[in-house]
């Protein structure tokens, strides 16, 4: 027992050694860095209290809308099956350019027949599905079959021959260009139209102030940023100017969490902007932006020569 006490004392002494020497080691820590986590923390508390008082929320994902007020989170409706048709019908064409294209004509390797021949046997088992999906409207439907089997026949010749040019290409694209862009026309009046429908029923949910208060997230990829639709549509429908306090696009990202920080950080810089700098858009551009321009105008970007060699 003695002994068992005694290497008891000799831990101890050792953790607190270990404790005394770890503190010793450790510098205070930077006042400027403290400054920052302070700063930091205390814009994500007032970034916080300012989406409290936002007013109604919508966040536009794809042809999904979801509406936050009051602490509630309500599903938008279903969009209409047809549009979900169109747009997949015309990712048959789409994936058998990008099985060819990227990869420069001639052979095909073995990965990419087997691809085309998975793409060709799921657009033929699509065509049931597209019938049901259209059928209000026979003759679209119908237009459908013959863009899959056109697809499916250029897929096939491609195959068989385990090779393409591409003239090929360019022929089956300008057969099926048309289709394609009636398709596009079709989709975008689908999805507006079902926005129109779901925003109208919402709108007679809101009193007036509630309605004037209201916010937009949009979540999408970079790319179609530019002229985005859901974008266009809310510009029209609230009479404001694309992107700016009442339509926030988020950029790549794709949760409701990450899409409100956005938009508290959308909304809190707009006040910062004006209360601090009395411009309500100062910090919505880069802060080190016109300083730049100005050290910039007047510099003259050039490397030093290469030295020469003896």
């Amino acid at each position: 027992m003695k002994d068992y006490r005694c290497f008891l004392f000799v831990c101890f002494i050792l953790l607190v050694l270990g404790n005394s020497a770890s503190i010793a080691a450790s510098p205070a820590q930077d006042p400027l860095k403290q400054i920052d986590v302070l700063f930091r923390s205390t814009y994500n508390h007032a970034r916080k209290e300012i989406l409290q008082d936002a007013g109604p929320i919508i966040i536009a994902s794809g042809e999904d809308l979801t509406l936050l007020q009051d602490g509630k989170e309500i599903k938008g409706l279903l969009p209409p099956p047809g549009y979900r048709a169109l747009t997949t019908v015309s990712h048959i064409t789409l994936t058998a350019f990008l099985l060819l294209e990227p990869y420069g004509e001639g052979l095909l390797s073995s990965e990419r027949i087997e691809k085309l021949e998975q793409l060709s046997h799921l657009a033929l088992s699509a065509k049931q599905s597209v019938a049901t999906k259209l059928s209000f409207n026979p003759s679209l439907a119908e237009a459908q079959h013959k863009l899959i089997d056109t697809s499916r026949e250029f897929i096939q010749k491609i195959v068989t021959q385990q090779k393409w040019n591409l003239k090929e290409l360019a022929a089956f694209l300008e057969t099926v260009k048309p289709q394609i862009l009636e398709n596009v026309q079709l989709a975008a009046k689908f999805r507006i139209d079902h926005f129109h429908r779901q925003m109208t029923a919402w709108k007679q949910t809101m009193r007036e102030e509630e309605w004037d208060r209201l916010h937009i997230v949009v979540l999408g990829t970079a790319m179609p940023r530019k002229n985005n639709l859901a974008v266009q549509y809310f510009s029209k429908l609230l009479s404001v100017r694309g992107e700016g306090l009442t339509i926030t696009y988020a950029e790549s990202i794709f949760s409701n969490q990450r899409a409100l920080q956005l938009l508290g950080t959308n909304l809190l810089d707009t006040q910062i902007g004006e209360g601090y700098f009395a411009d309500p858009w100062r910090m919505h551009r880069d802060l080190l932006g016109n300083a730049a321009a100005v050290y910039l105008d007047g510099m003259t970007l050039a490397f030093p020569d290469s030295p020469t060699e003896p």
